[in-house]
């Protein structure tokens, strides 16, 4: 029963923020940090397949690069010529993982990695985060067609997957830089399924400032206004990770319908970082009927309990109604949770430390399909 209660290695700290759950008390499995008790794991299983668990943000496969290496001339990557790993949709599938966030990320070509950590190397040329854009979603759509994916256009569509066979794409943007200041393209992205869209990432856009960068707009811009009302209007998703403070806040206060921070962890007396939220910003995304993804970033974390003790730590804050997966899938730093067949594992511990099984569903997919049902009621209504 639920009781209330990629950068730099040396950013690394030990993660020991408290929490009025129950602690693990069994031995520690290597990078574990408990013994999974084989009677929870066949629970877990057993939620997982009547539940059609989902991630608010990944990059299974890294599909937005074909290769790793970073340079100085920017950027991450090449825009994601068939660089899908078919090991990907297998991890889904084995961990029971039914609906998976397949971003692409709309300021990789002026990324690299710097002293610093992620950083812009060099500006965008005319119209090049566009075409960065549609060649990354041409080529997720490619992977879905190959690869058999049911790419999510409705929240009704979810009924359609079974937990163990199918996997369902659900397209997101990681940065609405490819908008290039023009609102009009956000229709030609929900035509292009997309359906949800992180506002800012690592690159300070015209929509608002990022948790990373010097302010430059003093929290959301008069665009970034615009374009937040649009997504609103179309039923877009949208998602504040990576966004400023101020910037959240002002989003909040332009929107009805709820939103998400797709991945990110909770501040600590114990461990801050850049990219962690305070609990007033989660409580915000919350009261707004927002749903905050736990990040199971390396930042102050080694062990995949310290992943659960982060879950326990936000539902703490904002309760379970609230909280989701993020994982950042093949696109994060150091992750304690690397691969879609420890989900299963997850569950199992959130039960075996009293979550309780309606908190755990929800955590594994209802928060989601909630989310989403709301975003898509406020569309309707919009259009009606």
């Amino acid at each position: 029963m639920y009781r209330r209660s990629f950068l730099a290695a040396s950013l690394i700290a030990p993660f020991s923020g408290a929490s009025t759950f129950a602690r693990a008390d069994a031995p520690e499995t290597d990078h574990l940090g408990f013994s999974p008790d084989p009677e929870f794991v066949t629970r877990a299983k057993t939620l997982l397949r009547r539940v059609q668990a989902a991630d608010l943000h990944a990059h299974p496969g890294r599909t937005f690069a074909r290769r790793t290496e970073t340079s100085a001339e920017g950027g991450v990557s090449d825009h994601a010529d068939g660089a899908f790993e078919d090991q990907a949709a297998a991890d889904l599938k084995e961990g029971l993982v039914s609906v998976a966030s397949f971003a692409a990320v709309s300021d990789a070509p002026v990324l690299g990695v710097t002293p610093t950590g992620i950083s812009v190397v060099r500006p965008f040329g005319p119209g090049e985060a566009f075409a960065a854009y549609q060649k990354q979603v041409a080529n997720l759509k490619a992977i879905a067609r190959r690869d058999g994916m049911i790419r999510l256009q409705a929240p009704k569509d979810l009924d359609a997957l079974t937990a163990g066979k199918d996997v369902g794409m659900f397209l997101t943007v990681e940065g609405g830089d490819f908008l290039e200041e023009d609102a009009s393209r956000l229709s030609r992205a929900f035509d292009d399924g997309v359906r949800a869209i992180t506002l800012i990432h690592y690159r300070p856009n015209e929509l608002g400032d990022n948790q990373t960068s010097p302010p430059i707009h003093g929290g959301l811009s008069k665009f970034g206004v615009t374009a937040v009302h649009e997504m609103q209007r179309l039923g877009i998703v949208i998602d504040v990770a990576h966004a400023a403070e101020t910037t959240v806040h002002n989003v909040l206060s332009q929107v009805t319908a709820p939103i998400m921070c797709s991945h990110s962890v909770l501040k600590t007396p114990a461990f801050d970082h850049p990219r962690f939220i305070s609990a007033d910003v989660a409580r915000a995304v919350a009261s707004a009927g927002g749903v905050v993804g736990v990040w199971p970033s390396g930042y102050g974390a080694t062990r995949l309990s310290d992943y659960v003790d982060r879950i326990f730590q936000l539902s703490d804050v904002v309760g379970p109604d609230h909280v989701a997966f993020g994982t950042d899938m093949d696109g994060n730093y150091k992750p304690v949770l690397s691969s879609y067949r420890q989900v299963p594992l997850v569950i199992s511990e959130l039960l075996r430390r009293g979550y309780g099984e309606k908190n755990a569903e929800k955590f594994a997919g209802g928060n989601f399909r909630r989310l989403w049902t709301d975003v898509w009621r406020a569309k309707t209504a919009a259009h009606a």
